[in-house]
């Protein structure tokens, strides 16, 4: 799913009330039972609507050091899938910034997703015991991660 920005938000991004209606259709599908829910300390997953959905809903989140992106996987993830675009559509550099060009990198983009598969989003889940430890013991600084 792709989440839509709002014009009229700071900088056309997504808002609040779009991760939440995302969260409230796919996250009681997926979650397991005693799930933690993990996000980071972006201002949409801190909003008071989706900090309440969350209570509300019973799931429990993740508390995240305010300083530690090398503990969210999706940073490697993010890493992995622009490397999978540029190797796959190298013309998408310098294409412009058109609605035509954005509707062809969306359509890359879920292309590129595809081909990395889901072995390789289970193996970033189970390495997050490592690197919540490896956090842990490095008092919220940076790790190899």
């Amino acid at each position: 799913m792709i989440m839509e920005g709002d014009q009229n938000a700071k900088r056309g991004g997504v808002i609040a009330k779009v991760y939440l209606e995302v969260l409230a259709e796919y996250l009681p599908t997926i979650l397991e039972h005693n799930s933690i829910f993990m996000q980071d300390n972006a201002p949409i997953y801190k909003a008071n609507k989706v900090t309440e959905w969350f209570q509300e809903m019973g799931i429990d989140v993740m508390a995240w050091p305010p300083y530690s992106p090398d503990l969210n996987p999706i940073e490697n993830l993010w890493k992995m899938l622009k490397a999978e675009i540029d190797r796959v559509y190298p013309e998408l550099k310098g294409m412009g910034n058109s609605n035509a060009v954005m509707d062809f990198m969306i359509r890359c983009a879920q292309e590129a997703w595809e081909a990395l598969g889901p072995e390789l989003l289970n193996k970033l889940a189970e390495g997050m015991q490592k690197r919540v430890n490896a956090v842990k013991a490095a008092n919220g600084w940076y790790t190899k991660y």
